[in-house]
């Protein structure tokens, strides 16, 4: 279900600074695990707290297909499902931008 109102840069902005990176690096498409695994989490969080479709998320996160973000959606609800750590480290992320609404 979505919440809020945010915009994609909003969660960009939340997801990079939680990681320690630049909202640029956040968004190069290189491979590699760190930033890889953050724009994953950049795009499951825009999908809960924003209100764009599946294709402006893609469009705002790198570029990438509604396939992609769906994709990654997914895949981070997977990592949730199995580690309560990073479940409760993403619910912190997913509280503070909807407390800044």
């Amino acid at each position: 279900m979505r919440q809020g109102n945010r915009a994609i840069s909003e969660v960009l902005d939340a997801v990079a600074k939680h990681c320690g990176l630049t909202r640029e690096q956040l968004l190069l498409m290189e491979r590699k695990r760190i930033p890889y695994r953050a724009r994953h989490v950049a795009r499951y969080l825009a999908c809960c707290v924003t209100r764009r479709s599946l294709c402006e998320i893609g469009r705002g996160t790198g570029g990438v297909t509604a396939t992609n973000v769906l994709m990654a959606k997914r895949k981070i609800e997977r990592e949730m499902a199995e580690d309560p750590v990073f479940a409760a480290e993403i619910a912190a992320l997913k509280a503070s931008l909807l407390a800044n609404n």
